[in-house]
């Protein structure tokens, strides 16, 4: 029964670890497949619209109303906007197919599509669709297509001839998520000219919407009658306005949604009441009305930036500079319908003003008209005061001359003082940004007074009763309408408030705009200033830094927003290798297009906080953590390198703008090097017959697997590590450098077998190296013999300590490698104090500094070459010392001696045999013959009889001796 239990039990147990495993296999699987779909998913992040597009609205954003003829009189009714458009970035391509050019129609394949009210409350289901004109360049020019712009400056002439229905985008302008596209837009519109209903009659116009649509996007959804209203109709009679569903976020009423309607100044008075009129209107170009410069609309969204030239006739032409308005660009041209006893119906005279854009806020052009400046006097003007419509008042406007210095004939009366031209304020500043004849430098503004680049003329008229004879007006009806300077309503100043600027400027006319180099206010740059290294490296001339983290911190300065309560964001860059970052991105320039297409990987954000020391007033800090970078990025490695930058954006005006890109800094990886390979040799060189050979050294050679190898990737340039080689006599308390590889030895690109040789000045050594492999190169230093001249008959003066480290970019270094050996280049010689022919002896040794005799090495070998072409080699003992003995039979004759010295590096590595070593100089000796007192006693050279003799003669003395100690023992 127990081992029934025990069986049970283990097969619960074996059941138990089977779940388990299983369980574990579960996990495993999870734990590869769930990183992989991460990183799939990552990579699609990374990939998609710069890594962030998922995250921006599809929706068409009105940024900035610039100007707008929100004023519009029934007979001379144009459609005129300036505005800044806010569009998912590169939802829109500025070099999609040109609506101007006839062929298109049908084929259009621009996303971006505008259409409106053409007859307002009159007929509300008639819609007119703008087309595009192209003039931004393309990449390359097109011969065989007129419509293909060349250069922007073709692009800016094309506007400014521009006489029909179309809008363009001067500019396409990135703020992180976001393009802003500058656009200008020309159309007509078709009001009732007159109307029974009596309300339209009222003074300052009738309000009446004017629901203009932006789609960035297919637009097949929008029905005109019982069909699809095709792109290439720009008119639709019949539009269902439900259709607009289908769009989804896709479109939006950038005037209605903005409260942005008009009023419609009526043609005529109101016929059952002739005193019932509107009241006052300035013209507004249409077709060649009136002749300006280019002969057509150049007032609206006139483009400055590239220069124009104005054609003088006769193949003559005058051109202008960047920035330079040409004379005749611009007009005012007030007119007067009234009743036949309307009591303030005398419009001789007007205010005018030049506003700009400055950090986004209107602010006036102190140089040109820092207030209003008035224009007329008493004079009284008959001929468009007496008008009862305004019909066929373009033809008047064609007669009157207008320039920049305004209508000079019968429209208005000139000044009492001053020029003729009534717009140009020369007189009152001789100095200023307008010349003489009228052309006005917005260039010079721009860049002396800090204005973003967009300027308008804004006019109001001074309306006076018919039996005024005073000088001052005293027409108290309507003054926002007829005399709007009555109520302080006419100009702006630097000090007034916003809403007050506000007012003024709707109360007035906007009439001519002109660009040049616009561009949206931004928040402050931030600044990288630092990457965490380690050892606190500075930075090096290009701005990067070596560091041995893998995930470094990267921080720096920032400017924090005026509004707590909605913070400026850092946003950190990490370079996709694959799609580097591009020069110029901390600025628009000139370009028109202005697409951050290589933002990098997003690695993190972060709230710029206030920091007093701070030169911007805030800081910041964010991780690159390694881990934001998709497959098949494999992130920061060693030996490789990132690039950061950042940007901030600031959340205070609810559009998200962004700064331009901050500085760019790189941060190189640098791993610890480990120790050098100990494939390490000593080949010391030997004095051949007592000499050493011309030109001899010491090499030591080995080789090195170097971790941190020098490359170049464009601009970017990693260093390698340095190998540094060193002796140190064992004598020795000190290293002595012998040579320091220069930067860029170990290439990573090199080829295999590349070499490259090196001469360390100091120490006279000379360093090859060559690579062998992927990774690995070989050296051989060849070190001069006059680096050894220190022994003095000590061992440790004849061994040294050979010593190789590699030494990181990061100036950390290895742990060394090292071998031991003695360097014997000292020249041995040899005397003799015997050479006969029973015994040559002598000793062996070296000088040493000079005189001091030095005992070669016991074991040295003395080889002897006797007279009869034998050798002997006899090994010497202690202090030098040897001998030996002649073959028998050999006679007087001339022999031979030569020391060579034994030398660690001198065996054969296959047999371990001696080699030799240092050789002395080769010495000649004749061979004594035995003398003729060898044979006396104790001259060493007795007959072996006599020896004989005398032994015996000993041996009986002793027995003779132990004879006489027996007897005398015996006697007791």
């Amino acid at each position: 029964m127990k081992r029934l239990q025990e069986r049970g039990t283990k097969g619960a147990l074996h059941a138990d670890r089977s779940i388990i495993a299983a369980l574990i296999t579960l996990l495993a699987t999870l734990a590869m497949v769930v990183p992989l779909g991460l990183g799939a998913l990552s990579a699609n992040r990374a990939n998609a619209a710069d890594g962030q597009g998922e995250t921006a609205s599809a929706k068409p954003v009105l940024y900035k109303l610039l100007a707008y003829n929100d004023k519009i009189d029934s007979y001379q009714d144009e459609l005129r906007m300036d505005f800044v458009l806010r569009v998912k970035h590169r939802a829109f391509d500025p070099q999609c197919q040109n609506g101007d050019d006839s062929s298109a129609y049908g084929t259009q394949s621009c996303t971006l599509s505008f259409f409106y009210e053409f007859e307002g409350e009159t007929n509300k289901t008639h819609y007119r669709r703008l087309r595009y004109m192209q003039t931004i360049p393309s990449d390359s020019s097109d011969p065989n297509n007129p419509t293909t712009i060349a250069n922007p400056s073709a692009g800016a002439v094309k506007w400014a001839y521009n006489q029909d229905e179309y809008f363009t985008v001067h500019k396409v302008i990135n703020s992180g998520l976001y393009d802003f596209l500058v656009i200008s837009i020309e159309g007509d519109l078709s009001y009732g000219d007159k109307n029974d209903n009596r309300q339209y009659y009222q003074t300052g116009g009738y309000p009446q919407p004017l629901n203009l649509y932006a789609v960035v996007g297919p637009q097949n959804t929008l029905t005109c009658g019982s069909s699809q209203w095709s792109y290439g109709d720009n008119d639709c009679n019949d539009f269902h306005a439900e259709s607009l569903t289908g769009l989804g976020d896709t479109v939006s009423n950038i005037t209605a949604e903005q409260d942005k309607n008009i009023k419609l100044y009526m043609g005529d008075c109101y016929a059952n009441d002739p005193d019932r009129c509107s009241g006052p209107a300035s013209f507004v170009g249409w077709d060649n009305y009136p002749p300006l410069w280019s002969g057509h609309q150049a007032n609206w969204g006139l483009v400055t930036d590239y220069g124009l030239s104005v054609d003088l006739g006769n193949n003559q032409s005058q051109p202008y500079s960047p920035g330079v308005a040409p004379p005749k660009s611009f007009f005012v041209f007030w007119f007067n319908v009234r009743g036949r006893s309307n009591t303030c119906s005398k419009t001789d005279s007007y205010y005018y003003q030049w506003v700009g854009l400055k950090n986004s806020q209107w602010m006036p052009v102190d140089s040109l008209t820092p207030k209003p400046v008035l224009v007329g006097n008493k004079q009284q003007i008959s001929q468009n005061n007496r008008m009862t419509t305004s019909w066929g008042i373009q033809y008047n406007v064609a007669t009157n001359n207008p320039d920049n210095s305004g209508v000079q004939s019968s429209n208005i009366a000139q000044p009492a003082t001053g020029p003729a031209n009534e717009l140009n304020v020369n007189a009152a500043n001789p100095t200023g940004p307008q010349a003489k004849d009228g052309s006005i430098d917005f260039k010079r503004i721009k860049e002396r007074e800090g204005f973003d680049g967009y300027f308008k003329l804004v006019t109001w008229p001074v309306t006076r009763n018919m039996n005024d004879t005073g000088t001052s007006n005293n027409c108290t009806v309507n003054p926002e309408v007829y005399n709007p300077m009555k109520a302080g309503l006419a100009g702006i100043t630097d000090n007034m408030d916003d809403a007050q600027k506000v007012r003024n400027l709707d109360t007035g006319w906007t009439i001519d705009t002109a660009f040049y180099k616009f561009d949206v206010p931004r928040p402050s740059d931030p600044t990288i200033t630092s990457v965490e290294n380690g050892v606190n490296s500075p930075w090096d001339p290009s701005g990067s830094v070596y560091t041995s983290k893998l995930n470094p911190v990267v921080s720096g300065e920032c400017t924090p927003s005026n509004d707590a309560a909605r913070p400026n964001t850092v946003t950190l860059y990490g370079e996709d290798p694959n799609n580097a970052f591009k020069e110029g991105q901390g600025k628009n320039g000139e370009d028109l297009v202005k697409s951050s297409d290589s933002w990098g990987f997003k690695l993190g954000e972060t709230e710029c906080k206030p920091d007093s020391t701070s030169k911007q007033g805030g800081s910041w800090q964010i991780q690159d953590d390694n881990k934001q970078y998709p497959s098949p990025d494999p992130g920061n490695k060693y030996n490789g390198y990132r690039r950061y930058h950042a940007w901030v954006t600031e959340s205070a005006s609810g559009f998200g703008l962004t700064s331009f890109f901050s500085n760019i800094k790189t941060a190189y990886f640098v791993s610890n090097e480990k120790v050098p390979d100990g494939k390490l040799s000593v080949t010391v060189p030997h004095t051949k017959n007592g000499n050493l050979p011309a030109n001899s050294v010491v090499s030591f050679k080995g080789e090195v697997s170097p971790i941190n190898t020098a490359w170049t990737s464009g601009k970017l340039g990693i260093t390698d590590s340095s190998m540094a080689i060193s002796m140190k006599q064992n004598a020795a308390t000190d290293w002595t450098s012998l040579v320091t590889t220069p930067i860029g030895t170990f290439q990573r690109n090199s080829a295999i077998n590349a070499s490259s040789t090196y001469t360390d000045p100091a120490s006279g050594s000379v360093l090859k190296v060559v690579k062998t492999a992927a990774s690995t190169w070989s050296w051989t230093l060849n070190i001069p013999v006059g680096k050894f001249n220190g022994y003095n008959g000590d061992d440790k003066t004849e061994k040294y300590d050979f010593r190789v480290v590699m030494t990181n970019p990061m100036n950390v270094p290895s742990d060394p490698a090292l071998i031991n050996r003695k360097v014997d280049i000292t020249p041995t010689t040899l005397s003799l104090a015997r050479f006969d022919v029973a015994q040559v002896a002598g000793k062996a040794y070296k000088y040493v500094n000079g005189s001091k005799k030095v005992p070669e090495t016991k074991g040295t070998v003395v080889h002897i070459i006797w007279p009869d072409n034998t050798s002997t080699d006899v090994t010497v003992g202690d202090q030098g010392s040897w001998q030996t003995s002649p073959p028998e039979g050999i006679k007087q004759g001339v022999f031979t001696v030569q020391v060579s010295s034994d030398d660690a590096e001198s065996t054969d590595s296959a047999s371990g045999n001696f080699r030799g070593g240092n050789e002395s100089a080769l010495k000649s000796y004749t061979l004594e013959s035995r003398p003729i007192i060898s044979s006396l006693p104790f001259a060493g050279g007795w007959p072996l009889s006599v020896l004989k003799i005398l032994l015996m003669l000993a041996l009986g003395l002793a027995g003779f001796v132990a004879c006489l100690r027996n007897k005398r023992e015996s006697r007791y």
